[in-house]
Parts: structure tokens; sequence; C-alpha cells
């Protein structure tokens, strides 16, 4: 691990990212060493300190970082911003730019093959996403609403759909959702509150390519329910069939199969594709 680039196995307890969850991550595969969709994650990374007034980092410096934590190898990397340790209080001072930058490593997660070639069964969690426009899109340390979501997690299910308060859907505990309907893709929208997942994104820009419309707009269950397929992904396991909603099931779509096929391809053999 590599604290403000020095190989270090700690930080202060006085870290206001651990004190109060002040800062923001990232959440990198990593294969052979190389970073996958780098641009798109520091270009998130960079809008998450702008809006909560972080010094911006330097993207040479946290490239060169990433590539010595990952020694070459396929795995995880995590990068973490926080605004340091500073005296005790909620305020701060936007001008000084002290900072703690973090990246270190992890194995890549042990995805059963079925989760791909056979689909994920999707629940739904009891727990509902507030609305903050401020922190909407950003993927800040403040992760306490996932981890709620996921209370009374029952084994059926793979990943879980959260819905905010007005009952629109959000994202899965850790996943961004797309429902087909005619041949289009449908993605929530994400203007009060879920995480712009670093692949959703890229499926947004990208899958007119493959002649795949989409269209970012509010979702609620029904049209979940009447979705002609489902899948959910993010930059670490790449796209997830959904072929079963806790009791209804969904066929794998052609376009579902174009699109995995797609991200291995364009992007890393990490990806498994159908």
């Amino acid at each position: 691990m590599l604290v403000n680039g020095q190989i270090a196995d700690s930080i202060s307890i006085e870290d206001r990212g651990l004190l109060y969850g002040d800062g923001i991550f990232e959440t990198i595969i990593c294969e052979q060493g190389q970073a996958i969709l780098f641009d798109q994650h520091i270009a998130r990374l960079q809008q998450g300190c702008e809006a909560l007034e972080l010094a911006r980092q330097n993207e040479t410096t946290l490239q060169s970082e990433i590539m010595d934590v990952a020694q070459g190898e396929d795995c995880v990397i995590k990068v973490l911003v926080t605004r340091g340790s500073r005296m005790r209080g909620y305020r701060y001072d936007a001008n000084d730019e002290t900072h703690t930058r973090i990246v270190y490593r992890s194995p890549l997660p042990e995805i059963p093959d079925t989760f791909y070639h056979q689909g994920i069964t999707l629940g739904l969690s009891e727990y509902r996403l507030p609305s903050n426009q401020a922190l909407a899109g950003i993927k800040h340390l403040n992760r306490l609403d996932q981890v709620l979501a996921c209370r009374g997690w029952e084994d059926d299910y793979s990943e879980k759909i959260v819905l905010d308060n007005d009952g629109l859907i959000i994202e899965g505990t850790m996943s961004n959702v797309f429902i087909e309907m005619n041949g289009k893709l449908k993605t929530p929208v994400l203007l009060r509150s879920g995480v712009a997942g670093v692949m959703r994104q890229w499926l947004v820009e990208h899958a007119n390519l493959m002649d795949i419309e989409v269209i970012q707009s509010e979702l609620n269950l029904e049209d979940l329910k009447q979705a002609d397929a489902i899948f959910v992904c993010n930059s670490v396991v790449g796209i997830w069939p959904v072929t079963k909603f806790i009791d209804q099931n969904f066929p794998i779509s052609s376009n579902t199969r174009t699109l995995m096929t797609f991200i291995r391809d364009k992007l890393s053999n990490l990806y498994i594709a159908l």
C-alpha cells in the first residue's frame, strides 16, 4: 500500500476519511498491471474532488502509483483521496490542500462463471436511498447507504435493486442497472442519488457503436417487471445478465450478449463474454 507515495500499512486515526468519510475513492481492475478504464476513473475522481473541494490529483502520479502497486498482475486497485488529518470538527478550509492519497491492491474477486453464462437472480432491498443532489453521481467514502441496503441479505440473490424514497430505481447495491425494452436500453438517471458508474458511463457512450440506443430516464419497478431483459454492471465484474427478479424470469437478450463481447474485446479479457 502507498500513502502519499510512500510504502505504509496504516493511516492516522485523525484522518478525516476515517473520522467522517470525508473523501472519495475509485475501484479499478488491472490486467497485467494495466489499469482498465483509467481515464474514466480518474475523470470521475477529479469530479469528486471538485464536488467536495478536495485538492485536484496529479494524474501522472496516480498512474505511476497504480502501476507500482499492481506490480504487473491481474488485480483490483483501490485509490482513495481524503481531506487528510486536520483539526477536529466538521468545518474545513477549502484553500488548505492537505490530503491523504492511498493506493492499495487486492485480489480479483472470485465470481462463479454461472453469473455470466446463466445469469443472476436479482432481489429488492428494503432500504431506500435518500436524495442529495450535492453528492449524486460521485463515489464518496461514506458508503453507509450501501451497507444498510445489504441488511437481511438472502443467499438466493446475487445482487439487489435499491430504490429511492419516491420508489424510483436508482442502482444495485454495488452496480448500475440497465433494462431492455423494444431493443432500446434504459438506465436510471442519477440526478438526485446513486453512483454514476464508470462501466455504466462507458456503455452509455459506446453502445451506439453496436447500434443500440441508450436512454437515461426515471424507472420504477413496473418498468423493471415489463422489461424484455435486464443486466447489471460495474467496472470490476463487467456485465451480469439478470435471468430472475425475485420470482419473475427473464432471458439473456442478444443485445446483452453483444455488449458482453464488446467490453471484453474493447477493454479487457478479464471481462467474461457469452
